[in-house]
């Protein structure tokens, strides 16, 4: 059984924490060539952090007193997807523009159960990731699973 952690982490050390994390790991290494013979498995986490970034910018009041966390959450899965699109070859990051919506189409904030189910399935997708690859990659994705799991555990506890 997992324990909380005895220390205390306000919101802002979080998300200064999981930005200081994400921009060490990209300062750190270079793009990793990937096969081309299979789709690369971090355009997911790219589509992922995408949706979320768009989805969670658009809490409102339905979402009660996680509402201010859930649009700085949107913040930092909007990082995460840009600095995993630097990771990507150029005309593999042109196959993530399909899944930006059509102009006019409204995003909808899922509820806070559904948010904390998605984020632990990005963790544990970025956690596969992280650990099929090396260098860069496997810091970088290491970190967003890390980042997603202590929005979970942390900001929408």
């Amino acid at each position: 059984m997992l324990s909380s952690s005895p220390v205390a982490l306000s919101r802002r050390r979080f998300l200064a924490v999981s930005s200081g994390v994400v921009g060490l790991a990209v300062a750190t290494g270079c793009t990793v060539p990937t096969g081309h013979d299979s789709p690369d498995q971090i355009l997911e986490l790219i589509r992922a952090a995408e949706r979320d970034a768009r989805e969670f910018a658009a809490a409102d009041a339905s979402h009660g007193e996680y509402a201010g966390a859930l649009r700085r959450l949107a913040e930092v899965r909007r990082i995460h997807a840009a600095r995993l699109g630097e990771l990507v070859d150029a005309p593999a990051a042109s196959g993530t523009a399909a899944t930006t919506p059509p102009p006019g189409a409204a995003a909808s904030c899922p509820p806070v159960a559904e948010v904390r189910s998605r984020l632990r399935g990005d963790a544990e997708q970025a956690a596969d990731v992280a650990v099929a690859a090396d260098g860069a990659r496997a810091e970088l994705t290491g970190s967003v699973s890390a980042a997603c799991t202590a929005a979970v555990e942390v900001e929408l506890s």
